[in-house]
């Protein structure tokens, strides 16, 4: 009842600002996600890296299928004044948008992009299969629970990280997945992605299951919008990566309340430039050390000039059964930055803030340079806040690393402090279901990131990465009249590993299909942080999807 109270409230909010807002042109329907893992970020990333779309906020993701219409239709019309009109033809541009616009005709129809009959329903029983078979011999570790200052229950296996909670074992993996959505008028948008899988564990139980990937509504009026159901939450400047949320951990379920496309606030703050504001209440579950604690996070960007983005953010986990107690207006101010609310001493709950940027430099090529930092708790010196007790993300993205846009790259420097995700009353730490809900690093690390991505041509993707990770396994203790100061009393051995990954995506010409494969290779020195206990990992992987979409939905396209 108290968090109903919340949202009800945090919902008028929202409506006022959606009323005296001054919404970016666009048509006004629901609309649902696509998963922050679908190849259509890559293609959006290369139209912005073009200084082809002004008007992008790129740390709140996923992005709705209209909210994609929108910045496809944007990237048209600017490619056409910046190349076409001044006969500058850009093949590889034109391989994007011309794939984009029949993955997105419905919507480019509905936004008036393209020519065509709008509906006020759309039915896609069908629209997509996916088929996985993945092979590895790379077993998961525990995080060690405590490092004398808080505890935690997660695992980690890096060459199956970034995959949104999938159920995928150390042996074979055999999966089927299916999409089906449907939208009725402009207000309401529903989708179902179940999941069928045998696997076979090579030293760990067997996992045959089905379950449902994803599944919520989302009711949509003019630009406002609220989504109740299971459904994946990427915050972050990072690739796939965020400090709070990332693609590793199973989708949320979850309440969220936010505005689908970019705003602008009234009167002088107009010039704060493009707005999203988000918010979102979650159940993590009967997992937890206190079952069905929650979450409630929100987040908010602006993008003051077209080429700098800057947001801020805060998570609280707190409640569940047999959590301390508070009273409905502690919990309200528990979500404040700052503010520490306790219960005799004892926290009420565990709290993570920070801020991100993207600051893109056009003449350089489209390059971007991003960072992202969030602090675990606020302390009197400097030690302990920008190295102890903070996390990092700093990167570099080249859209454009040769003439022709092909050829991109990108590097990230991750850290994570040596408190991160623990917590001394929330003890299953900032995890669901074993798995940590940021920085899939885990705590106490650092690593660097290198990736890059080749378009051969309209059908094949290359891609390939790497990463150096040091994770580390030292004990402290708290000194200091408030023990806000860390001292270490034991140093154990390190666990590195060096990891590369390649990738083949394949688009068929003629047919709805394509396919990926991958291949990964990953060395671990102290693997468990044991001295000398060195192994390798593997993996391999193939994945086919095929769309259905063309036969199947309802109305066809005219």
């Amino acid at each position: 009842m108290k968090i109903g109270k919340l949202f009800l409230g945090l919902c008028g909010l929202f409506s006022l600002i959606g009323t005296l807002s001054l919404p970016i042109p666009a048509f006004s329907q629901a609309s649902i996600n696509v998963s922050v893992l679908d190849p259509v970020y890559h293609d959006l990333d290369k139209l912005i890296g073009f200084g082809l779309v002004k008007i992008v906020i790129v740390g709140q993701r996923p992005y709705s299928r209209r909210e994609i219409a929108r910045i496809i239709a944007e990237a048209d019309q600017n490619y056409h004044t910046q190349y076409i009109q001044k006969q500058k033809k850009q093949t590889y541009i034109e391989e994007i948008l011309d794939r984009l616009r029949k993955d997105y005709h419905e919507e480019l129809v509905q936004n008036g992009t393209i020519p065509g009959e709008t509906k006020w329903y759309s039915l896609h029983p069908l629209e997509k299969t996916e088929v996985g078979v993945l092979a590895t011999d790379s077993p998961s570790r525990i995080v060690p629970t405590s490092n004398g200052l808080g505890l935690i229950d997660a695992k980690i296996n890096p060459l199956l990280q970034n995959r949104e909670g999938r159920h995928l074992v150390n042996g074979a993996n055999l999966a089927l997945e299916t999409n089906h959505w449907f939208r009725l008028s402009n207000h309401f948008a529903f989708l179902a992605r179940p999941r069928f899988q045998l696997a076979w564990g090579k030293g760990e139980p067997d996992d045959h299951n089905v379950y449902l990937q994803n599944l919520y509504g989302k009711i949509f009026v003019k630009n406002f919008e609220v989504e109740i159901g299971r459904d994946n939450i990427l915050w972050g400047q990072g690739r796939n990566v965020g400090l709070l949320y990332s693609t590793t951990p199973r989708p949320l379920d979850l309440i969220k309340i936010s505005n689908d496309s970019p705003f602008f606030l009234p009167w002088v703050f107009r010039y704060l430039g493009p707005n999203k504001i988000s918010f979102f209440y979650s159940d993590l579950g009967p997992e937890q050390n206190f079952p069905h604690a929650y979450l409630a996070t929100y987040k908010w960007s602006i993008e003051p000039l077209s080429y700098f983005e800057i947001g801020g953010f805060l998570g609280v986990q707190s409640g569940g059964e047999g959590s301390p107690e508070a009273s409905f207006g502690d919990r309200v101010l528990d979500v404040f930055p700052f503010s520490q609310v306790s219960n005799n001493q004892i926290q009420i709950g565990n709290k993570f803030g920070g801020v991100d940027f993207r600051f893109r430099i056009p003449p350089a090529q489209g390059l971007e340079i991003y960072l992202e930092m969030a602090f675990d708790d606020i302390h009197n010196e400097f030690k302990p806040n920008f190295v102890d007790d903070v996390g990092y993300v700093f990167g570099f993205y080249a859209p454009r690393v040769n003439r022709s846009g092909r050829l991109d790259l990108r590097l990230e420097f991750h850290h994570t402090g040596i408190r991160y995700y623990r917590h001394s009353q929330f003890t299953s730490g900032w995890t669901l279901n074993d798995l940590v809900l940021g920085d899939p690093l885990g705590p106490d690390g650092n690593a660097v990131y290198l990736e890059t991505g080749w378009d051969l041509n309209r059908e094949n993707l290359l891609s390939f990465s790497s990463a150096v990770e040091s994770r580390s396994n030292d004990i402290y203790v708290g000194v200091g009249e408030i023990l806000d100061r860390f001292e270490k009393v034991q140093d154990n051995p390190n666990e590195y590993r060096i990891r590369f990954m390649s990738e083949w995506y394949h688009r068929m010409a003629e047919l709805p299909l394509d396919f990926r494969i991958r291949l990964g290779y990953e060395r671990v020195l102290n693997f468990d942080f044991v001295e000398g206990n060195d192994r390798n990992n593997f993996l391999g992987e193939m994945l086919f999807r095929i769309n259905f979409d063309q036969w199947t939905k309802f109305p066809k396209n005219k």
